[in-house]
């Protein structure tokens, strides 16, 4: 079963290249940028198995956040796109 989970980082290097951070989170069956450090990803994978493929991107001193995503949300100044994918995808 596909779930969406919500992702956060905070990085502590912020010009180092996180381009394969990045790369990894859009590598997800499905995938939303809700604005700065944060997405939505579609995946059957869990929260724990997510953060282990994220991890191996960042550093030992950044922070990341891997949350399921319940069935009830609210949101302001997301814009169409985003809005209508998590309509789209929300159960």
């Amino acid at each position: 079963m596909k779930y969406i989970y919500i992702v956060t980082y905070d990085l502590s290097n912020p010009g180092r290249n996180y381009e394969n951070l990045l790369k990894r989170i859009k590598a997800f069956n499905g995938w939303a940028r809700l604005g700065g450090s944060s997405y939505l990803i579609i995946t059957d994978q869990t929260a724990t198995q997510i953060r282990d493929t994220l991890v191996q991107e960042i550093d030992s001193n950044d922070k990341i956040y891997v949350g399921l995503m319940g069935n009830k949300a609210a949101w302001w100044g997301l814009g169409d796109e985003v809005s209508n994918w998590i309509k789209n995808n929300q159960k």
